[in-house]
Parts: C-alpha cells; structure tokens; sequence
C-alpha cells in the first residue's frame, strides 16, 4: 500500500508542475519536474517508513543532492525562457487537444517512468535495510563512490556547456573542449553513470527483493542513450558540418580519448 502512496504523492506533484507548465505555455518545465519528482519520491518514502537508519539516510540524502542540483539548474535554465524546441514539434505535431495529450503524453508518462527510475530509492526507504556487515558497508562505499563519480561528470559537463553558451563569442558553435573532448554527451553519461551508483548503494541491504531496482539503472541508460536524449541532440546537428567533423574523433557516450 505504502508503495501505491508514494506514486500518488509523486502524481500530485506532476499534476502541480502540469498546470504551471499550462499557465506558461512551456510543456518543457516537465526537465524540472523530473529531478524534483525523484527528490519528493526519496523524502517521502523515508518519512513513510518511519525508519531511519544509514543506508536510507546515505541513499536519500544522494539521491537528494543530484535531483536538488539538476532541478536547480534547469529552472533556472528553463523556468523564463522559450518552451524548448522538442516541445514545440511536439504541439505541432499533436495540433488539437494540447493540453489534454500534454497531460497523458508528457506529464502522465513521464511520473510513471520517474517512479520507476526512483525505484531503487523507494525500496530501500520502505524496507527494513540495514547495515550489518562488511560486506554491506563495502556494497555502500562502492555505489557512493560511483554516484560521486556520476554526479561530478554531469554537473562539470553541464557547467562547461553553461559556460560555453553564456559567452556570445560561441554563437553558433560546438563546444569541443572540456570534458565535450572526450564525448559527445558527457552529462547523461555521469546521468547514467550515477544511477548505476544509485542501485549499487541500495544492494547495501543484501536483499534479493531489492534486485528489483535493476530497472532503474537500465532504463535511464536506455532512455538518454536510444530514445529521449543522445538520438533527438544528434539529429538536431546532423547537417551542422562543425559537429560532424567533431562526431568523427570524439565518442558518442562513454568518454574516450580522441581520434587523431
């Protein structure tokens, strides 16, 4: 039950950025919804449990950090500006009942897949996870060390890009410097790469009920590799010449060193 009632709090929450999203126009303040979801997902499945101990404590509190600083930076990116050009074909595509196919197509869909990217966190926070071996505390070490790793690569990533755009000598152009030498996408890398951390921290609790949360990890990696991110960037430059000379010697998504 209480795994229903963490999903009805997380659906208010939507339902609220849906209709701020309808008095500005912007379908694409659904970016800051995303890591605040996780943020209201995490907190309120500790606080159902009504159980605190160091593995949910350590598990929330990251999972806090990351959705703060992401949803942070894209209100501030997003929040008074344009609706962002994936959400504008979107209403030209649909034409009639916007608001409605927001709604189930945007809003709707995506509370349902931010549950379940959460899902590590929620069931740590509503099982009993404790922390009683070596084994468990080395389990716990090692998905922080990969979350930090993770968050450190996206945060610097979208730092640098923040950077590069503000400068208007960089109109118009790549940014090929940074961490971006080494790949093309190197923020939902660290995305990816902190989920993983994520999921790791929550076998802490050696539970085989917890293996559930596999889903997170593979999902997000899915998604920002095939579907909603890495594939609609690339198409975006497919005829800029600048990117696809930059597409021929720097990797798509895990970082490696140029090609010569």
């Amino acid at each position: 039950m209480n795994y229903l009632l963490i999903y009805v709090i997380l659906l208010i929450h939507f339902i609220i950025w849906f209709i701020i999203s309808q008095i500005k126009k912007n379908n694409g303040l659904i970016d800051i919804a995303w890591g605040s979801g996780i943020v209201v997902s995490a907190i309120a499945s500790l606080f159902i449990s009504n159980e605190f101990n160091i593995l949910k404590i350590v598990i929330t509190i990251i999972t806090v950090f990351w959705g703060l600083r992401l949803s942070s930076y894209l209100f501030v990116r997003n929040f008074n500006k344009p609706e962002d050009y994936r959400y504008q074909k979107m209403r030209n595509k649909w034409q009639t009942k916007l608001k409605t196919k927001a709604f189930f197509k945007v809003f709707l869909l995506q509370s349902v897949l931010n549950y379940l990217i959460g899902l590590p966190v929620i069931l740590t926070n509503l099982q009993i996870g404790y922390i009683n071996s070596s084994l468990s505390s080395l389990v716990l070490i090692i998905g922080v060390t990969i979350f930090m790793i993770g968050f450190i690569i996206e945060s610097l990533a979208d730092y640098q890009l923040k950077k590069f755009k503000n400068d208007s000598k960089n109109k118009g152009k790549i940014l090929t410097s940074g961490l971006w030498k080494y790949s093309r996408h190197p923020n939902y890398f660290g995305e990816s790469l902190l989920w993983i951390g994520i999921f790791i921290v929550s076998q802490a609790q050696l539970s085989l009920f917890s293996l559930i949360g596999i889903i997170s990890p593979i999902l997000i990696t899915l998604f920002v590799r095939y579907v909603s991110g890495v594939p609609i960037l690339e198409r975006r430059y497919k005829d800029n010449l600048e990117y696809q000379e930059y597409a021929k010697k720097t990797a798509i998504f895990i970082p490696f060193p140029p090609k010569k």
